[in-house]
């Protein structure tokens, strides 16, 4: 017996040894794994899902679309006691039409501002640069400046040029890449229409088999999850519509006032750019009015400084009411949710927050969570 204890704890430093040769190696075949995986596997899953997306996109879109029909489609089979075929073709015939007829309307104005606007453009630039070139030099003039301010200044002037020639250069590369795509996109609108009416007329069943995998008690609840989620998606959809359609509406008023000749174009890309966290129609008014500032026009940056503050008051009084009333949570929640998403997840918690509070809500409206009576 004392012999086996010997030859145990002999062998114990070997195991101990071996242990800890083993832990090494695992852990070192771990690490390469790990840097096989950022350097190497991640790049090429991410382009085949690129691809895998790419093909699916008009699928996905389609998808959305006849989602977001569906309460029209539903009514109008109801209320005329129409086939679904003939009500879903009713409902998407008067969407694209709608659509088109609001691409003319819209369309030929900006066409024209658009094209005013290409022509004077290299003038404005000219102009633009000229009169900061003028007003550096008589700032210069005036004031006696030390080698280093005046070299800072002429380093930031030569930054604002570079940066101005930059965004109309990359502003006019993608105008011509979107023209270049534009045949793809119509083929991507093509597919997008025919297969959400196909979704369409088969929608009911293609969501009761998506039931029917959900077995047991919780098939009801998930229906009731589903339900909530729905409505709060066409709520969010609806909202945000409304206040984009709000920025361009009282941007596109408040430059025709002040009689500003591209007031519609720059009104639309302000609502456009409304759908940009943060940013939004800053993007368009803060430099607008630095350069004013800059050239003297003091009187026409006031103007649009009170055009831009209007537009961000109006956003921010609109936006926790429009959202508590179309996705079903009180305006303080829903205020809450923005503030602190925005606070811990910076421009996505814009989104993320108030998405989690309405996938809470839809879950105990569900009776997920079990409550103690």
């Amino acid at each position: 017996m004392r012999e086996d204890k010997k030859d145990d704890t002999k062998k114990s430093p070997l195991r101990i040894n071996l242990n800890r040769l083993i832990v090494v190696a695992a852990v070192l075949l771990l690490l390469k794994l790990f840097t096989y995986t950022v350097q190497e596997f991640l790049p090429v899953l991410a382009l085949v899902m690129h691809q895998i997306f790419s093909a699916l996109f008009p699928f996905i879109i389609a998808f959305i679309l006849a989602f977001l029909v569906e309460p029209l489609v539903a009514k109008l089979t109801k209320t005329f006691n129409l086939k679904r075929v003939y009500a879903s073709i009713i409902v998407l015939t008067l969407v694209i039409l709608s659509l088109v007829l609001l691409l003319i309307f819209l369309g030929s104005r900006l066409y024209r501002e658009l094209a005013e606007l290409a022509t004077s453009m290299p003038a404005m630039y000219e102009k633009t640069v000229t009169l900061i070139a003028e007003k550096s030099l008589v700032f210069q003039k005036y004031i006696e400046l030390n080698p280093e301010i005046k070299n800072a200044i002429n380093s930031s002037t030569q930054e604002l040029l570079s940066t101005l020639q930059t965004i109309i250069k990359t502003g006019s590369m993608g105008l011509l890449s979107f023209l270049g795509a534009l045949p793809g996109f119509m083929i991507v609108i093509v597919v997008a229409t025919v297969a959400t009416l196909i979704i369409s007329f088969s929608f009911p069943l293609v969501k009761e088999w998506f039931f029917q995998r959900i077995k047991g008690k919780h098939n009801a609840k998930t229906r009731i999850v589903a339900s909530n989620l729905g409505s709060a998606l066409v709520g969010f959809l609806r909202a945000m519509t409304i206040l984009v359609s709000v920025t361009a509406i009282v941007s596109t008023i408040g430059l025709i006032l002040i009689g500003n000749k591209y007031a519609l174009t720059l009104g639309i890309l302000a609502g456009l750019l409304d759908l940009l966290p943060i940013i939004g129609p800053s993007l368009i008014f803060i430099p607008w009015t630095v350069v004013l500032l800059f050239t003297g026009e003091l009187a026409l940056a006031l103007k649009v400084l009170i055009i831009y503050l209007v537009v961000t008051v109006i956003r921010v009084a609109l936006e926790p009411k429009v959202m508590s009333q179309n996705i079903g949570i009180h305006p303080l929640p829903t205020l809450i949710s923005i503030y602190v998403g925005l606070k811990l997840l910076g421009a996505a918690g814009l989104i993320l927050g108030p998405a989690l509070v309405v996938i809470y809500e839809a879950v105990r409206k569900a009776g997920m969570f079990k409550e103690n009576n």
